[in-house]
């Protein structure tokens, strides 16, 4: 039996415990969290022992992994503490608001001899998994062209709105968008080019269209933002087009995604075929990825997904994309 500690106790977190709730062989036996109010209520849902300072949790709990659910701009701070302590890391997405941070806790773990995993939950969504098992096998020929959406209205879940402070979350280009760009480049490889016009809240970038051209040819036009007015609800989706076919699926849930286990229909079109309905298994993305951590670590294997190569290059694009908006200018990945 795996034993976890998560750090945080808002909405990410709770979605985390009902996850680690139903993995076998993995317990979460304390949480970490300073703000009284949320950890009042998280305690009293879960029954958990609740620690404000993360040093007294791990001297007083016999602990494996940690699972951070904080604030990105702690995310740096927090991963560094647990590696120290020879803690497995799993951290929630984006890994860092800067690539400085993103190398340093890559860095720390590795020096510590602990992994490190960082949310990137489309890898583990079905609908995104199929997608790329399927133009892996050539169902569409060759990607030619990538088209990836997330739009939702402005949140407003977080303590003091830290997540609409952009020296705090990097705004809507970096914990929203990053899901689209790194599931594109899981798709298509490695970035070159980076085109990008967006609008800014203050100094935060909350709606960007995020134009890629990747080395194999494949062109990408990702949009993501939060934005959108009234009760419109959280959309996301992708279509990619092939030399011979077509992938696409557009889903739609409540304001955030608590109506994730909803299903929405994967289509497969094919030059002189009918359309295809694909099916797709109906598993919570959030508990696949945590299992998929409690393995790594049961079998000692360094985490292919979700790794920190993988998320610093989506972060470099994420930070492109807005150097882009800025400068007005395309830029090369190779320059940053």
């Amino acid at each position: 039996m795996k034993k976890i500690a998560l750090l945080g106790a808002g909405f990410i977190a709770s979605v985390h415990m009902e996850a680690w709730k139903n993995i076998e062989g993995a317990k979460v036996v304390a949480f970490f969290e300073v703000n009284n109010v949320k950890a009042s209520e998280f305690q009293k849902k879960y029954s958990l022992p609740h620690y404000n300072s993360l040093s007294q949790l791990f001297s007083e709990q016999e602990v494996d992994a940690v699972d951070i659910c904080l604030p990105t701009f702690l995310h740096r701070e927090y991963t560094e503490m647990a590696a120290l302590e020879k803690k497995h890391v799993f951290c929630e997405k984006p890994i860092a608001l800067s690539l400085e941070d993103a190398f340093a806790m890559q860095k720390v773990c590795e020096d510590n001899g602990v992994f490190l995993m960082i949310g990137h939950v489309l890898r583990f969504w079905g609908e995104y998994v199929k997608a790329r098992e399927l133009v892996a096998s050539g169902a569409i020929g060759q990607p030619i062209l990538i088209n990836a959406f997330r739009l939702s209205v402005t949140p407003v879940w977080s303590v003091n709105s830290w997540i609409l402070k952009s020296h705090l979350s990097g705004g809507a280009s970096l914990d929203l968008h990053i899901h689209d760009l790194d599931f594109v480049n899981w798709l298509a490889g490695n970035p070159q080019e980076v085109f990008a016009r967006g609008l800014f809240r203050e100094d935060s970038l909350d709606h960007v269209v995020t134009t890629v051209k990747y080395g194999n040819g494949v062109v990408a036009s990702i949009e993501g933002g939060w934005m959108m007015q009234g009760d419109f609800p959280f959309t996301c989706g992708f279509r990619i087009l092939g030399s011979e076919g077509v992938l696409e699926w557009t889903f739609r849930a409540g304001v955030n995604i608590e109506e994730r286990a909803q299903s929405s229909p994967l289509f497969l079109y094919r030059r002189g075929e009918q359309r295809k309905l694909v099916e797709v298994a109906a598993e919570d993305p959030y508990r696949e990825e945590l299992a998929y951590f409690l393995k790594c670590i049961e079998k000692d294997t360094p985490p292919g997904l979700g790794t920190p190569e993988q998320a610093i290059e989506a972060l470099r694009l994420a930070l492109a994309a807005k150097s882009s908006v800025i400068e007005g200018e395309r830029v090369l990945l190779e320059e940053l």
